[in-house]
């Protein structure tokens, strides 16, 4: 099989990575810290997997964002198949963009208005109401997040030029959802439930990452920044639960409004209404670690067999 792998962060798809090789698949591994590429001369193939995360890992310049994106969309103009392409990828970016989809679909889900400008902060704060969080628009493992209980304490904020919209300086003012103290995500590989895990809140913080290598006990000797932002607190580790069929359905017709082949979905239940309140998508599988244990099956596996399928259906190089 001709497959290349388009990959970011340096150790989160080295399981996969070895899953890919020890069922005789030699990849084309495209690791976009060190993407370049020449847009005149075609690609030396004619399907990739895209598992880039829109927010760029710890200590990465943030164009690299930019340039993946630029790159997706001349793989599809060259002719390339690609497994979760530049509209999922894009769509995985914009946390705007995801509020207006969720909506769309007539799903629950935060208020929001989408700034540009710190000036336009306060006067969108008085539309939402308090209390309330301001999150960068391209944002990741609650990189920028922040909670804020009044009119005075955003002022400040905004006065003194703390307010962090990302590496674009876009964001959103969005209403902060009471829960019921869990962070839920499901996952879909295909047509299909994939898996569904849940984290415990922690106070203070917004990141309930389920990548491998997170949720994990690391001493402050041998922590690795790499996962500075990761739930490292044993009391936030990931939980199994059987997500019901509406769930399911409604998370699928999100993958699919995002012209995503595969992704995550995260909600709260929001104890106003009862009801499920999206928040985030991301277009890729995060594999959560000890996967074989915790799930039953090898994520990696099972994702591997789905990419084996779909390449036979798709490309005539598999």
């Amino acid at each position: 099989m001709n497959i290349a792998l388009l990959y970011e962060h340096p150790t989160w798809s080295d399981t996969l990575i070895e899953t890919f090789k020890s069922n005789g698949i030699d990849l084309k591994l495209i690791n976009v810290a060190n993407l370049s590429f020449r847009p005149n001369i075609g690609p030396n193939f004619d399907f990739a997997v895209n598992r880039v995360n829109m927010m760029p890992s710890s200590g990465r310049n943030s164009s690299v964002v930019f340039q993946t994106l630029h790159y997706l969309n001349w793989l599809e103009t060259m002719g390339v198949t690609i497994v979760n392409g530049s509209q999922a990828h894009f769509a995985g970016a914009s946390k705007a963009l995801q509020n207006g989809l969720f909506s769309k679909l007539g799903l629950h889900c935060p208020q929001a208005v989408a700034v540009y400008q710190a000036r336009d902060i306060l006067k969108a704060a008085e539309s939402i109401g308090f209390p309330l969080i301001i999150k960068p628009n391209i944002g990741g493992s609650g990189s920028g997040i922040a909670r804020y209980d009044s009119y005075n304490e955003l002022e400040t904020a905004v006065k003194s030029g703390t307010v962090d919209l990302g590496i674009d300086g876009t964001g959103l003012v969005q209403e902060y959802i009471h829960s019921d103290g869990y962070v839920y995500r499901v996952e879909i590989l295909g047509n299909r439930l994939f898996y569904s895990i849940k984290q415990k809140m922690i106070a203070h913080t917004f990141n309930y990452c389920a990548a491998d290598g997170c949720s994990v006990a690391l001493t402050p000797e041998n922590k690795d920044a790499s996962f500075d932002h990761c739930a490292l607190n044993q009391e936030a580790r990931i939980q199994t639960f059987e997500a019901d069929e509406t769930i399911v359905a409604q998370v699928i017709s999100i993958i699919k409004s995002a012209n995503a082949d595969l992704g995550g979905v995260e909600y709260l239940m929001d104890t106003k209404t009862g009801r499920p309140c999206f928040y985030d998508f991301n277009p890729y599988s995060n594999f959560v670690p000890n996967g074989q244990t915790l799930l039953g099956f090898s994520p990696e596996q099972r994702f591997v067999d789905y990419i084996k399928d779909t390449c036979r259906k798709k490309s005539a190089y598999c």
